[in-house]
């Protein structure tokens, strides 16, 4: 019975990973514009903006940076856009969204707009001597941490990381050819969100291995080995997407552990090389991956190394979902299965009014929580909610005190809806892509996992944050928040939930 139990389990676990590693590859996704027959020589990467526009570098000093949309069409060159980004991120702000990347043979490292105006400028005598190969350095691959951290990887030439704060001024440098790095090519580099705090990997190309590191330069460790010359690196999610420059991408889990191997090329003689002709293409089939990224929606995108430019482009395939045995925790006639706080009966704060659960402030802005009475473990709920009037300050307590926040922020001043509140720390990470998403003045649909000390939400169907609390409990009831000293109001309706194992 416990084997039967542990294979449920297993598969509970494994089904939606394998549901969220399908991809389907989108044949001539690339729309150049008039008069121009290929993307241009590509030595470079590709990144996707918060507003969806692909963002690819080529070789080219008429066109050094294109930007493409969503649908693929090309929108606009970078203007003044350097023409040797052999890496490059886009990162979103609260001061604004930006470029970063290395210059491959100019030897400095900028901060662009996003239409081309330098913003920071580090040049390569920034670097200690004794960190370059022959007093010069060959700048591979950048990325920038939460905090607003630079870390610019030497990938042609020392292997070193070199580590600047946000604005540009020089910290330490690590890695290296020596123990215990041993690195042969470390070609690119990400900030991997996936592990608090937050660590480097890196593709360690000639080894053919991927590795992680810690951000005051410390050697974790192995994350898999055994790949085709991994060349590039994005996270997304619970996945890394490691592109391997001898014609493949692999899907890596936080673990390590393949979750999907994409576009593998079983023809020796087109991958590793920038040569292959045009009439060799086949859709989804890669021949050098040089440059990954995801869009908001999971989306792959790959840039080659290719003379001729060429960018593949991977959509994800909704989640399938598997069948949960949602029960109705709200009713729609009253508040039973509730703890009603103390006065309910007279203020009004909760009223169950049609279906819909009515939270109001009441004169005197008393906050208060509703509590479920019963106690859960892993589970995921959904509901929909809908702003009334005044400064809405809600949320959903995850077993007592983690929150997820549903309207202003007192703290903040600003929206802060599907990201996790949690006591002693306040907001350790924002959910992406609300403002996109959010309906000021309709019903929203959120969905709120819990499996351990893991949180995900989403809202409108689309995941929009994950996060590990250091304080989340193995139990405990589910409550709706009424923020007090608020004039406020705020619908809930069709509020369910499912037990997981």
């Amino acid at each position: 019975m416990k084997q039967i139990l542990s294979l449920f389990t297993l598969l509970a676990w494994l089904l939606p990973l394998v549901a969220e590693s399908e991809y389907k590859a989108v044949a001539d996704w690339v729309k150049l514009p008039e008069g121009r027959t290929q993307l241009g020589n590509m030595h470079g990467d590709v990144a996707v903006s918060s507003a969806g526009e692909v963002y690819v570098s080529v070789q080219d000093p008429k066109a050094g940076m294109q930007v493409y949309g969503s649908d693929g069409k090309w929108i606009r060159n970078v203007k003044g856009a350097p023409t040797d980004f052999h890496g490059f991120v886009i990162r979103k702000h609260k001061e604004g969204e930006f470029i970063y990347g290395p210059r491959l043979g100019g030897q400095e490292i900028l901060k662009l707009s996003l239409d081309g105006k330098v913003v920071l400028r580090i040049p390569a005598s920034a670097i200690p001597d004794k960190f370059k190969n022959r007093n010069r350095v060959r700048l591979t691959a950048m990325d920038v941490a939460p905090n607003g951290d630079l870390f610019v990887v030497d990938g042609y030439s020392s292997d070193y990381v070199h580590h600047f704060d946000k604005a540009g001024k020089y910290i330490k440098s690590f890695g290296g050819k020596g123990e215990p790095y041993k690195f042969r090519t470390l070609h690119k580099i990400a900030v991997d969100t996936r592990f608090d705090p937050p660590r480097i990997i890196g593709t360690d190309r000639a080894n053919g291995r991927v590795v992680h590191m810690s951000t005051d330069g410390k050697f974790i460790g192995e994350v898999t080995t055994g790949l085709l010359m991994p060349a590039c690196v994005a996270i997304h999610g619970d996945l890394a997407a490691i592109g391997e420059i001898k014609g493949r991408i692999t899907l890596l889990d936080k673990d390590g552990k393949v979750a999907k191997q994409l576009g593998y090329n079983d023809k020796p003689k087109e991958v590793g090389t920038n040569r292959t002709p045009r009439n060799l293409w086949r859709t989804g089939i890669m021949t050098a991956p040089h440059g990954v990224a995801f869009n908001a929606q999971g989306d792959l995108f790959v840039a080659e190394y290719s003379v001729i430019g060429r960018v593949h482009r991977l959509n994800k395939a909704k989640a399938a979902s598997a069948e949960l045995a949602w029960k109705p925790i709200l009713n729609g006639k009253d508040l039973t299965g509730w703890k009603v706080p103390n006065g309910n009966d007279k203020a009004g704060w909760y009223k169950m009014v049609d279906g819909v659960l009515e939270i109001r402030s009441g004169p005197k802005k008393k906050g208060s929580v509703l509590w479920t009475e019963k106690t859960f473990r892993n589970f995921v709920v959904e509901f929909d909610f809908r702003f009334g009037e005044g400064t809405v300050d809600s949320g959903v307590h995850v077993r007592t005190q983690d929150q997820i926040q549903i309207g202003i922020s007192g703290s903040l001043k600003r929206d802060m809806t599907c990201s996790p509140y949690i006591p002693g720390k306040g907001y350790p990470v924002e959910a992406k892509n609300i403002k996109k998403l959010l309906k000021a003045k309709d019903w929203n649909t959120m969905r709120i996992q819990a499996i351990g000390n893991e949180y995900k939400v989403w809202l409108q169907g689309e995941e929009v944050m994950t996060y590990k609390s250091g304080s989340a409990k193995e139990e405990g009831p589910i409550g709706i928040q009424l923020h007090g000293n608020r004039n406020m109001g705020i619908d809930y309706r069709n509020m369910k939930l499912a037990e997981l194992p």
